[in-house]
């Protein structure tokens, strides 16, 4: 991740929040919100206090581009930014419509909550998790999405910045629990 994800995490655990210099905010006065926000720019993404949001990092983006160029993949998001994200590098390569990358050969990207639950991604050769709910119940069903008769093990890839939130997100759900904010404290703190 670029330099800049990470002052801004560093700045956000010291201070609880980050005003930019067009005067967004980000806040994170509460526990869950701290949790949030950590999660968001780990992933070179925020969601401002007005409700606005901003892209600052494509690092993992790029990660994607760069190393599944020549396989057709399928990839989980967990917030609107990230699709924005992908859609601003990736252009028309990428859609969130099932029916167009099942007959292109244009990659899919959904949200890990919609994309979960009943349907297919039979036609991707792998899983890119750009990033990783705090549900292991929508982790295990938006992994099972490559599942076929055929294909009883799947190729799934997570992006995770270094010693950001992802890692500690996933190594829970691997273990069939949810991300919890007493777990985030025990973290973080």
């Amino acid at each position: 991740m670029n330099p800049l994800t990470y002052q801004l995490a560093n700045k956000l655990k010291k201070n609880k929040f980050i005003i930019a210099k067009d005067g967004s905010e980000i806040m994170a006065d509460t526990a869950v919100k701290e949790m949030q926000k950590l999660h968001q720019i780990y992933s070179g993404t925020v969601l401002f206090e007005d409700g606005t949001n901003r892209i600052f990092d494509f690092s993992k983006v790029e990660s994607i581009k760069n190393h599944f160029k020549d396989y057709k993949i399928a990839i989980f998001y967990k917030f609107k930014a990230e699709y924005e994200a992908l859609k601003e590098v990736l252009g028309n390569e990428v859609t969130n419509d099932l029916e167009e990358f099942n007959t292109t050969s244009k990659w899919i990207a959904l949200q890990i909550v919609s994309g979960s639950e009943g349907i297919s991604l039979k036609e991707a050769d792998y899983l890119v998790y750009y990033n990783i709910d705090f549900s292991s119940k929508n982790y295990w069903q938006s992994r099972d999405r490559l599942t076929t008769m055929k294909r009883k093990s799947n190729d799934v890839y997570w992006l995770f910045a270094e010693d950001g939130i992802e890692e500690k997100i996933y190594q829970k759900v691997l273990d069939k629990k949810n991300y919890t904010l007493s777990v985030f404290k025990k973290d973080f703190k």
